[in-house]
């Protein structure tokens, strides 16, 4: 018998209570008429309903089902669930999964739910949740584990279960929670959830609080005898969800407020060249809308701005946007001289990085004021104040602190000197001709592309890859999104967090174009994942484009080392145009359309124009046949200086 036939029990929805929903036709479910909450639910709804309502954007939970975690995927089905338009969606494998559940997140700006088996499914995970936390992804992990019965039938004894590992002794009994302990340290909070369901609840509230606030993942992990049992449903109601601090609103957390705001805006008003850094954090929290309003608001001739290399989330279109900061890795020398060379300097949502500081070359020390914005604390010049306190709270979050600069900030204070825009970055031509032509794109061409090519709120994901280092060549138009994982850097990420991606925007009814340049080598670790687009198209109306660079291999690392081996070489013989149609997707011009284009005449051929008219209903996969040895010239700039 397996643990699902052992464990399963009949579910059932009662009847009326006062609280009323609407039902959708989601995930095969017959339509309802509206539902009615009875007295009681099962755990497997109140955790799915919890969800919803800590994040009602969310419509789509991503997983892969096992023996333990079924009865648990089965209330996805439930109508209490489907009426808010919630639907399960599979991925290739779980890595795969957690890389859309990051995409996700990141597009929807709020929680996303990933859901796995015991051991064998959490383990092939663990890699993608890493990366959720160093990007600060906010991921709930669930975990069906084995039963609280077979836990505790093997405290003594030797019961060697399926995916679980066996003691090193032999003669020991095995450790249920050996897993738990591995992920300790890529997570913010691990709960386990047993019989007491008063405890429950209190566990699930706490779990979702945190991953909210923290903005990173976190585990539930949920034995699989207990998804079935009953608990009131009234305490999704009683208790409505928050994710408050308690120093909400409270004396101490409104007078440090104020306090810290009023010492911000003195030094900014004594300034004669200040400017504004803006780092990913703010993004990455939920804030980018209060970035927007304060940024706004300033000045356009007295104020410079820049955007970290990870964040690119200001308008770069605004006329006193100068250019991306990194270090020697800079839109350009001037753009790094112009914010170094300010008396002030402001970073908001600061993410101290190797790839977001130019490899560490960021300078700062001429600079005589400067304030860092951190969800955990400000400083102000060598002087800390401590935001998040001991107990885990913040008195405030970035988003309060930014609202606060915006309401208090009296521009007829400001002595700042008109400024200079000579040294607003304005993109050259990158690409030079040269016979190299005739056989591929160089990735230069490719920058002078997407200069002309991105548009307005189009979603611009970069897989990690050479071409993510010539980003800050690129200039972008007004709200582009970037999505990547620069920092954390595991290649591959990019296909599934791009169906994830996807997903999300397809679900909040965005009409945004979708953008991913994928590298080769990247695309052959989890390729599969485009099967998924095959297979989710009716939920999708809203398709990628896919800019697959095909260079034979690891061409950043063939700059770092062993230009020639074989180590950086891959399979280069694959038919990248014919994927789709191995996946499913039938013949070219179907659901998707493919294009080889093996030079820059055909290149050129095919974008003629500044933007060419796409069936955004349709997969556009491009594959584009690039240098071995090409990358951006950014990379080779950086490494001679470095």
């Amino acid at each position: 018998m397996t643990p699902v036939q052992e464990g399963i029990r009949t579910q059932s929805i009662s009847i009326p209570n006062n609280i009323t929903t609407t039902s959708n036709n989601i995930n095969n479910a017959a339509p309802h008429s509206p539902i009615q909450f009875s007295d009681e639910i099962t755990l497997g709804e109140y955790i799915f309903y919890r969800i919803h309502q800590s994040n009602p954007k969310l419509k789509s939970i991503f997983g892969i089902p096992g023996d333990f975690n079924v009865d648990l995927l089965e209330h996805v089905y439930s109508p209490l669930i489907t009426s808010k338009g919630i639907k399960f969606i599979n991925t290739c494998n779980e890595l795969n999964g957690a890389y859309a559940a990051d995409g996700y997140s990141r597009v929807i700006q709020g929680l996303s739910v990933f859901i796995s088996t015991f051991g064998v499914g959490e383990l092939s995970a663990i890699n993608g949740i890493a990366g959720a936390f160093a990007e600060f992804s906010p991921v709930l992990h669930i975990v069906g584990t084995t039963s609280l019965k077979q836990q505790q039938e093997s405290k003594n004894q030797v019961i060697n279960i399926h995916h679980l590992v066996p003691s090193k002794n032999a003669l020991n009994a095995p450790n249920h929670n050996v897993y738990k302990r591995m992920v300790e340290d890529i997570s913010v909070i691990q709960e386990t959830l047993d019989f007491d369901m008063s405890l429950n609840m209190v566990k699930i509230d706490k779990v979702l609080k945190t991953i909210i606030n923290e903005s990173r993942p976190g585990y539930l992990f949920l034995p699989f005898d207990l998804p079935n049992l009953k608990i009131k449903s009234s305490e999704l109601f009683m208790n409505p969800f928050n994710s408050n601090s308690i120093y909400d609103h409270s004396s101490k957390s409104i007078e440090i407020l104020e306090n810290a705001t009023d010492l911000i805006l003195e030094k900014l008003y004594q300034s004669k060249s200040p400017s504004i850094l803006s780092d990913c954090l703010t993004t990455r929290f939920g804030f980018q809308n209060d970035l927007n309003k304060f940024i706004n608001k300033l000045p356009e001739d007295k104020i410079k701005l820049f955007t970290s290399n990870v964040a690119r989330n200001l308008d770069e279109t605004k006329l006193n946007y100068i250019g991306v900061y990194n270090g020697i890795g800079s839109s350009n020398e001037q753009v790094k001289n112009e914010l170094e060379n300010s008396d002030f300097l402001l970073i908001l949502g600061y993410f101290e990085t190797e790839m977001n500081s130019g490899g560490y070359t960021s300078d700062f020390s001429h600079i005589p004021n400067g304030v860092i914005i951190h969800p955990d604390f400000i400083r102000i010049n060598k002087s800390y104040i401590p935001i998040k306190q001991l107990d885990g709270e913040r008195l405030f979050t970035i988003g309060d602190l930014i609202n606060s600069l915006n309401d208090r900030l009296d521009i007829t204070k400001l002595q700042a000197d008109l400024i200079s825009l000579s040294s607003k970055y304005y993109p050259p031509t990158f690409h030079q001709p040269s016979d190299f032509d005739l056989n591929c794109v160089s990735q230069d061409k490719l920058v002078d592309h997407f200069n002309e090519f991105l548009e307005e709120d189009d979603l611009f994901i970069v897989e990690t890859m050479s071409f993510c280092f010539g980003l800050p060549d690129v200039k972008f138009a007004k709200n582009v999104q970037l999505l990547a994982s620069n920092f954390y850097g595991s290649i591959g990420y990019a296909i599934p967090a791009t169906f994830g991606a996807t997903m999300a925007i397809n679900d909040l009814t965005l009409k945004k174009r979708i953008i991913l340049v994928q590298g080769d080598g990247a695309a052959q670790m989890t390729v599969q994942e485009l099967s998924s687009f095959v297979r989710y198209q009716e939920y999708l109306p809203n398709m990628p484009q896919i800019y697959l660079i095909n260079n034979d291999g690891y061409a950043i690392e063939r700059k770092i080392k062993g230009p020639f081996r074989s180590y950086n070489d891959i399979n280069g013989l694959w038919k990248w145009c014919d994927l789709l149609n191995v996946f499913g997707g039938g013949s070219n011009g179907k659901m998707y359309q493919s294009y080889l284009l093996k030079n820059l005449k055909e290149f050129e051929n095919h974008f003629e124009k500044k933007t060419i008219e796409t069936d955004q209903g349709k997969l556009q996969f491009y594959e584009i046949i690039a240098g071995k040895l090409d990358v951006p010239s950014k990379v080779d700039s950086m490494m001679c200086k470095k």
